[in-house]
Formats: structure tokens, C-alpha cells, sequence
């Protein structure tokens, strides 16, 4: 990657940068040229989960079974679209801010407890917000078994 201009900041550049051939060579003819979902199935995907207050805990529960259980496909019936199957998930991220963090733990503890995930991981933080206060955080790392 050149860069053709050498202003003080980018937004003074009005060139563009430049790639070359040797640093990005064409691709062989039988590289796939659209993603497909199971491809990134395949390679460890991880989701995550971002839970509030609004909904019951057992919403997430659910939630949190059906990402790492993964959801068999139905037919369209009784007004109902029909629902295409989704590939369980390697690792799932469970993060609450605030109030949250009981629902966050509470999904996590529940997925350990029916033995479709393990916890790997719990990290909190208190990051600042907008208004100026700072608001406790958590990220829960559950790993499918």
C-alpha cells in the first residue's frame, strides 16, 4: 500500500492509495467468490450477545441455548414464516452493562447448567458513557461443549 500524498492529516489528501499487484495478487480461478454461512460456521464462529433489561431473563436463556444448540429448520404453518436452521456456535459472548449484569449471569449459569456450555471467560470493566459516569460492565465467554 502507497500512499501518494504526503499531506499533514488524511483529510488534506485528495489522492487516493494505491494498491500494487505484488502486494495483492489476483485470485486463483477457483477461489469462491461469494461467503457462504457455513463457511464461517465452519471456521469457529463466534456471536455476541448483548443483553438489557427490557426483555425477561428467560428471553436470553433461550437465546443463549438456541446459539449454542443450534435451531433445526420448520416449515411455514398457521401464519408462521418458515424458519431455515442456523449451525450452533463455537463461543458466544454474553456481555450486560448495568442492571443487565443479573441477566448476562443468568444466561451464562444456565447454559454451563444444562451442560451445552462451559465458561471460559468473565471480564469486567467500567467504562465511561456519554452522560460522564462510568457504568459496570461484563463479558462472559461461554464455550459450546
Amino acid at each position: 500500500l502507497k500512499a501518494l500524498c504526503r499531506a499533514r492529516s488524511p483529510r488534506e489528501c485528495s489522492l487516493t492509495p494505491q494498491l500494487s499487484a505484488d502486494v495483492y495478487p489476483p485470485a486463483p480461478s477457483n477461489f469462491p467468490t461469494q461467503l457462504r454461512p457455513e463457511a464461517f460456521a465452519a471456521m469457529g464462529e463466534t456471536v455476541e450477545m448483548k443483553v438489557s433489561t427490557k426483555k425477561p431473563i428467560g428471553f436470553y436463556v433461550r437465546a443463549a441455548a438456541s446459539f449454542l444448540k443450534g435451531v433445526e429448520a420448520k416449515e411455514a404453518s398457521e401464519g408462521r414464516e418458515a424458519m431455515e436452521a442456523k449451525a450452533p456456535v463455537d463461543e458466544l459472548k454474553i456481555s450486560g452493562l448495568g442492571e443487565a449484569i443479573n441477566t448476562a449471569v443468568a444466561a451464562a449459569a444456565s447454559a454451563e447448567a444444562e451442560g451445552i456450555g462451559e465458561i471460559t471467560k468473565v471480564e469486567t470493566q467500567y467504562p465511561d458513557m456519554p452522560s460522564g459516569r462510568g457504568c459496570a460492565q461484563i463479558m462472559i465467554t461461554v464455550k459450546r461443549k
